[in-house]
């Protein structure tokens, strides 16, 4: 059976996050449906990472087996006549081999805040406006400590045991105008891990942590209790 590669992006908003639940509108599921009806089999799905509900993706990549022989430019075309406006597929490609799960090398995240008292309907539903005055260089000082290889046990949701020492590639924030823009790539995430990271500069920002506190969340002496709006959050890049 050929290995079909997918490269997708969707909206979250509407979505209850990547994985298939029961009852509940997922991007796994709505994928899975209208790949059936092309392939006229069931079709196992395999996702680079999970998302959270209402978490975006600018770029995300699924494999899975189909027993058709479908060109990647004709599954391209019949697929996105079937999916919903607020996903669609970018690239299909055929790979033996190819795990999304295993083999991508690293993702990168973007995370915005909109720092203002005014209204965007156009940014709002990818940002977390917060009306309050943020203090940027606090911020800027207390993202540095995220650099490089921590246990990020403290900024996860652990539900199995897991390896929880990450090795922080590229992390950074800058201003563009009334926008905040959080950036961190790694090779692995843990579950909201970056919202939670993003939700200790937002407190730095506001006064209410400090840098000694985040020191202390890294050295897992204590959590993280503060997780930023899902959101705010896009999967921005998936490195092949």
């Amino acid at each position: 059976m050929p290995n079909y590669v997918l490269f997708l992006s969707f909206v979250g908003t509407d979505f209850h996050g990547w994985q298939i639940q029961p009852g509940l509108r997922t991007v796994q599921g709505v994928l899975k449906e209208s790949l059936e009806k092309l392939f006229g089999h069931e079709v196992k799905i395999t996702g680079c990472c999970r998302t959270d509900a209402g978490v975006h993706a600018k770029e995300y990549v699924a494999n899975f087996k189909g027993y058709k022989d479908f060109q990647p430019d004709v599954l391209l075309k019949a697929l996105n006549s079937l999916l919903p406006k607020d996903m669609g597929i970018k690239r299909v490609w055929i790979q033996e081999g190819f795990n999304a799960r295993y083999s991508v090398k690293g993702k990168l995240y973007t995370y915005r805040i909109l720092n203002t008292h005014a209204r965007d309907p156009f940014l709002e539903p990818f940002c977390w406006r917060i009306p309050y005055r943020l203090d940027f260089p606090a911020m800027e000082s207390a993202c540095r400590l995220f650099s490089g290889e921590h246990d990020f046990s403290g900024f996860a949701k652990l539900e199995e045991e897991r390896i929880t020492v990450i090795k922080i590639e590229e992390v950074s924030i800058r201003k563009e105008g009334d926008l905040i823009l959080f950036s961190v790539r790694a090779r692995n995430f843990l579950r909201y891990m970056v919202r939670r990271m993003v939700g200790c500069l937002v407190y730095v920002g506001l006064g209410r942590l400090k840098e000694e506190d985040i020191k202390e969340f890294l050295q897992g002496k204590k959590s993280c209790p503060f997780t930023a709006k899902a959101h705010g959050l896009t999967l921005e890049k998936v490195f092949l």
